[in-house]
């Protein structure tokens, strides 16, 4: 590994666990220590369904998804990600969805293998809310795909989201991304800060009203409850 390149991997705890409290909690502390003392360029390594949150969701009650909650427990986490000052590329392995998608889409590139997929999940839960993924999918692709997956809660095979610019690169050589994170991380300091801050932080406001917007719309989805029913 490039010496101004730290790793982080996420393992993949089980179905129920994913992205829990303990999971984002040791996120959280690693990216604060990249904030901190990261070098160059950060790798973020996803092992296996790490990042496949919509099905987690389901179990939630309202409490979980009242919009402070939100806002501290899971949108936080996302714009930390976004805000880091060194790019972040995002190696994926297996299914990502849900807060998991944010938390991908926050990062500057993705790697990804033939396994992967990319979904926001079932539309009738707050999967989609937990992170700004709407904002961040449409920064990326434009309303008509976003408003695609949103509404039918269809994942995206690795090689279409390659297509559609989701993805930098698809392939099973699990070097492929540290490569390309020791390659940003050889661009000179003063370059790699003045495009990074060029490429986000003007959006930074517009992600940060997305989140609050977001964390209440899932609220109110907790607490309405189905009329229909």
């Amino acid at each position: 590994m490039h010496p101004q390149v730290t790793e982080v991997v996420v393992d993949d705890p089980g179905p129920g666990q994913r992205l829990g409290t303990a999971s984002r909690s040791r996120l959280r502390a690693e990216l604060r220590k990249i904030g901190r003392d990261g070098g160059t360029c950060a790798l973020l390594s996803v092992r296996a369904d790490a990042w496949h949150h919509a099905p987690e969701v389901a179990s939630y009650d309202a409490d979980q998804l009242a919009q402070p909650v939100v806002l501290e427990e899971f949108q936080s986490l996302v714009g930390q990600l976004f805000g880091l000052g060194v790019p972040v590329v995002a190696e994926l392995d297996g299914a990502v969805s849900g807060l998991g998608l944010a938390l991908a889409m926050a990062a500057d590139l993705r790697v990804a293998t033939p396994r992967t997929t990319l979904s926001l999940g079932d539309a009738s839960t707050a999967a989609a809310l937990l992170g700004g993924s709407t904002w961040l999918l449409t920064r990326a692709v434009g309303y008509a795909t976003v408003a695609h997956l949103a509404w039918t809660g269809e994942a995206l095979t690795s090689a279409v989201a390659e297509q559609r610019g989701l993805l930098s690169r698809v392939c099973d050589d699990r070097s492929a991304a540290r490569r390309l994170a020791e390659s940003l991380a050889a661009v000179p300091t003063p370059a790699a800060s003045a495009l990074k801050r060029a490429l986000t932080s003007r959006q930074r406001r517009d992600l940060e009203a997305s989140l609050d917007y977001e964390s209440w719309l899932a609220g109110v989805t907790a607490t309405a409850g189905d009329p229909r029913r």
